[in-house]
């Protein structure tokens, strides 16, 4: 084995106990009572509960908080391939944990759909038909993890011309992401409403951090994408009022 293949094996066994480590943490957390939520998602599952926003894995983002974050991951991919494999082979050891299966689950996605790649794929004829499909992975994870019920959190309506990250670059006009947005929005209430087990609701957040024009209110942000310390204020007293 050459030595750069040996640093590599290092690093992906590291990372791996890592991963166990901090999914051990969790569960001993949530055996002793004291997990309330759990977010899965993108970065915003992340920046939605803390300022902070780490390289993909489960971390402790709060007050009884806690987030599964799997990456820059879109809403479409979770529909075609769906939750990576790693999280779908601990599910059922997640759900031997009564405090874990109890826990509010929320699961975060498709903002980065909305900003980087749906809006001219809608303009080409394409459909938001993937957000059904996402609908029935998220409760067919949840179904794994033994727990009745979850949230699916609303992707934040899109809210910049341009953002700093070569893999990640603005697609389509201002109205162009803000049709792609509604499109996506209308197809997830659709589908959280057809099936009722297990039980869905919806986190819906566009009206509470966006402004007239549709787009992210500049106060709640610092980047134009994600929220702040103020963005996450209001995220915390939109949970609360959900119930």
């Amino acid at each position: 084995m050459s030595l750069a293949r040996l640093r590599a094996f290092v690093r992906l066994r590291r990372a791996r106990l890592r991963g166990w480590l901090a999914l051990v943490r969790l569960l001993l957390a949530a055996a002793r009572g004291r997990v309330d939520e759990i977010w899965v998602g993108d970065s915003h599952s992340v920046t939605f509960n803390t300022e902070h926003s780490p390289l993909p894995g489960i971390l402790r983002t709060g007050e009884r908080r806690w987030t599964w974050h799997l990456g820059p991951r879109v809403m479409y991919s979770i529909a075609r391939d769906d939750f990576p494999p790693t999280l779908r082979r601990t599910a059922r050891l997640i759900a031997r944990v009564r405090g874990a299966r109890e826990a509010a689950w929320y699961f975060s996605f498709g903002e980065i759909d909305i900003r980087c790649h749906l809006a001219p794929r809608l303009a080409e004829g394409a459909d938001v038909g993937f957000a059904a499909t996402y609908v029935d992975r998220v409760r067919g994870l949840l179904a794994r993890l033994g727990t009745a019920d979850g949230t699916i959190v609303v992707p934040v309506p899109p809210c910049l011309d341009s953002y700093d990250h070569d893999a990640f670059p603005v697609a389509g006009s201002p109205d162009e992401r803000l049709a792609a947005h509604r499109a996506v929005r209308s197809a997830l209430t659709v589908a959280v409403g057809a099936t009722p087990t297990p039980m869905l609701r919806l986190l819906d957040l566009t009206d509470a951090l966006s402004g007239p024009d549709g787009l992210m209110r500049d106060e709640l942000t610092d980047d134009g994408c994600h929220t702040n310390a103020a963005g996450r204020d209001v995220v915390r007293r939109e949970v609360a009022a959900l119930g």
